[in-house]
């Protein structure tokens, strides 16, 4: 798929884009007027971890092999790569570009890729990583959060966007975690801009956040990466799910998804079941979630390796297994 022919609905899935009688300008009719597709508002975008093998190295073979497993997903529309579900932190810019261009040979004929980027001691600004995803045939980029309270305020805040944008004429999602409301909704506003990633941590903040973008007059997509209460969020009236657990159980936030949008509550209530279990053992306090998913999916015949680079440390065996028994509650691993 190139990178202006974007997946406008989730096929057999009951999520599709809803069109409606507002003003508001739709993600559907940005994309006639600027000539290209659009990733739907109502996505479930899995965000893609990076596989390493015994010597430290990006196992490619293996990252495709999780990259095909993530568009087999019914109902996925997008993957992200190279976000913090990734360890972007532990990886070169080189590595970072080699990443996105397996990702796009292997499934970017199937589903969108979405590329996230943030500044590292070997790249300090956005600018040449905005560039690598332009010229790699990214189909959207994600700009993470900043690493300083200084890049919250709007100023700060702009500038760094406009770096990025500069460099790249690709669709904006804003990663959100620690953005004040108004912040929020000045960068949203700015005209890349088509969705954002909302993890502010807090159900309210959330609610505060999501409402004050669906009163945009532009459209803006709501993805939810509270991945310990998306029934929550999509009750509230989230439009879709971001989130790295999304690469162990994609499956069950589609479905979840899907019984949220036909407001069938049991159901709903039934996977949030299956979920719960997985939330609380990825997301409790000590090592890095997106380790623990890693054994997951090594645990699941999904992944060959469950190696980490320093400073990430693999799962002990107390965690080992409680993942085991947390994949047993949920359904993906069989007695």
């Amino acid at each position: 798929m190139k990178r202006n022919q974007f997946i406008v609905s989730m096929g057999t899935s009951v999520i599709s884009l809803l069109s409606g009688s507002s003003n508001k300008v739709t993600l559907a009719q940005q994309a006639r007027d600027s000539g290209n597709g659009m990733i739907p508002r109502k996505a479930i975008v899995p965000a893609a971890l990076t596989p390493i093998d015994e010597d430290g190295q990006v196992d490619i073979v293996e990252f495709r092999r999780h990259m095909r497993a993530l568009a087999d997903v019914r109902g996925v529309s997008a993957i992200m790569v190279n976000g913090g579900s990734g360890h972007d932190k532990t990886l070169t810019r080189d590595e970072r570009r080699k990443l996105l261009y397996e990702a796009l040979t292997t499934v970017g004929d199937r589903v969108p890729v979405i590329a996230a980027i943030r500044e590292s001691e070997e790249c300090p600004t956005l600018e040449p990583l905005a560039k690598d995803v332009q010229d790699e045939g990214a189909h959207a980029m994600t700009i993470m959060p900043p690493s300083s309270k200084e890049g919250l305020l709007w100023e700060s805040a702009r500038k760094r966007f406009e770096v990025a944008c500069s460099a790249s004429s690709l669709p904006v999602v804003i990663y959100q975690s620690r953005y004040p409301t108004e912040t929020l909704i000045q960068l949203a506003s700015l005209p890349p801009v088509f969705a954002v990633k909302e993890g502010s941590g807090d159900p309210a903040t959330f609610e505060r956040n999501m409402r004050a973008l669906h009163s945009l007059e532009k459209d803006v997509a709501v993805w939810s990466t509270h991945s310990k209460w998306l029934l929550a969020d999509l009750a509230t009236g989230a439009d879709g799910i971001l989130s790295g657990m999304g690469s162990v159980a994609a499956d069950l936030q589609v479905a979840l998804a899907e019984a949220v949008e036909v407001s069938d509550l049991t159901v709903a209530r039934q996977i949030n079941d299956r979920i719960f279990p997985l939330s609380q053992v990825f997301y409790k306090p000590g090592k890095d979630a997106h380790v623990r998913m890693k054994y997951a999916l090594k645990r699941l015949g999904r992944q060959k390796y469950d190696f980490v680079r320093p400073p990430l440390q693999a799962v002990n065996e107390v965690d080992r297994l409680a993942i085991d028994h947390a994949l047993l509650q949920s359904g993906l691993l069989k007695e």
